[in-house]
């Protein structure tokens, strides 16, 4: 699943999804650049009606960085929710240092759309989740999957390990960021999408599971999420 993070990312996505059946294509704009958006609205709204899109993301909010103001991404992010319930698409949602913040927005919008994909189809994942395990749950109950990255297997990150091992797997996605967060045993390395098999197997282990299992749960959820086959 390749995400953009503006009109001109997403559409390159879309190029390589035509190109390549394993590719799926996301279009977005990215919290970073979010104080973009009236340069970039008419561009991603003609996109996404074009079709070939299977969500809109990646798009949130980054209080981490700030490289947009906090104004612009609620202002983004806002927009591009009504923009997925609109074209009937999920969300690829990034928050980082907003737990609570991010929340109260998608809480407030799940709360007038419903689960408007169908009774048992979520509306959306939280990308590289970073939240505790409360939050998790909490994010569950609105119609989001948990989505577990490579940071999983790094030896100090105790959080993201607990919400991995006691989330049940229907509700958990395994991903790469690639070309970031790359798992141990490739760490420090520009990672790639091969490796979320090594973020699958770890998840596997601190849930005293069968790799397989791991695999083949997440990658139904992912296909029913999406609206691919597998």
């Amino acid at each position: 699943v390749e995400v953009g993070v503006d009109t001109e990312t997403s559409l390159a996505s879309l190029a390589l999804a035509r190109r390549e059946p394993r590719v799926h294509a996301v279009a977005g704009l990215h919290p970073h650049e979010a104080q973009h958006l009236d340069r970039e609205r008419d561009g991603l709204r003609a996109a996404v009606e074009a079709g070939g899109f299977v969500a809109i993301g990646e798009i949130g909010l980054d209080f981490y960085r700030n490289i947009s103001p906090p104004e612009a991404q609620y202002k983004a992010l806002e927009w591009q929710l009504d923009l997925a319930r609109e074209h009937g698409l999920p969300v690829v949602i990034h928050s980082r240092n907003a737990d609570e913040e991010c929340f109260a927005v998608l809480e407030e919008w799940s709360g007038r759309v419903g689960r408007y994909l169908g009774r048992d189809r979520e509306i959306g994942m939280m990308h590289c989740y970073a939240g505790d395990l409360g939050l998790a749950h909490r994010y569950a109950d609105l119609g989001f999957l948990i989505s577990v990255p490579g940071t999983v297997t790094y030896p100090g990150n105790a959080r993201g390990q607990e919400v991995a091992r006691l989330m049940p797997l229907a509700g958990m996605l395994v991903e790469t960021d690639c070309p970031y967060l790359t798992p141990v045993p490739h760490r420090g390395r520009r990672n790639e999408p091969a490796y979320v098999a090594h973020t699958a197997r770890y998840v596997a282990s601190l849930r005293g599971c069968d790799p397989a299992e791991v695999a083949r749960e997440t990658a139904a959820n992912a296909a029913r999420l999406f609206g691919f086959t597998l």
